[in-house]
């Protein structure tokens, strides 16, 4: 009887070792957010595309960049508009006020396969404290 204990032990720990080690305990959530300097950078030096998920009246004040794609991340339709707008394949940057919002987009469209979003951190405020100007719609 002890070794059957002794095997369901060892068995329990194999199997935990061996799943642990296929999911893996990191959290990855923060590894693709990118700082508004590195956006700057980017948009200098390349053709990129970037997402805006702040509401019309927030993007009438202004933009990141005009070429901006537009998402309002309150309304109910609000995955159908970025997922028709995004390609899955190419780096896309997620901005909004404060980056809370443009997070959580990030959260839901990697679990649609959109694994190439990235949050900007901070946001359009963060833009604007850095000294970036913005850009008319």
């Amino acid at each position: 009887m002890a070794s059957m204990s002794a095997r369901k032990v060892i068995f329990t720990v194999g199997f935990l070792v061996l799943f642990f080690s296929f999911v893996g305990c990191e959290d990855t959530s923060q590894q693709k957010d990118v700082t508004v300097t590195e956006l700057h950078e980017l948009l200098q030096n390349e053709d990129i595309i970037v997402l805006d998920v702040r509401t019309p009246q927030e993007i009438a004040d202004g933009k990141i960049t005009s070429t901006a794609l537009e998402a309002d991340f309150f309304e109910e339709n609000f995955i159908e508009q970025a997922t028709a707008k995004i390609p899955k394949d190419t780096d896309v940057y997620v901005y909004c006020r404060g980056g809370n919002r443009s997070a959580k987009a990030v959260i839901k469209l990697r679990e649609l396969g959109y694994d190439k979003t990235h949050n900007v951190e901070g946001g359009i405020k963060a833009w604007m404290a850095e000294g970036y100007k913005l850009e008319k719609p």
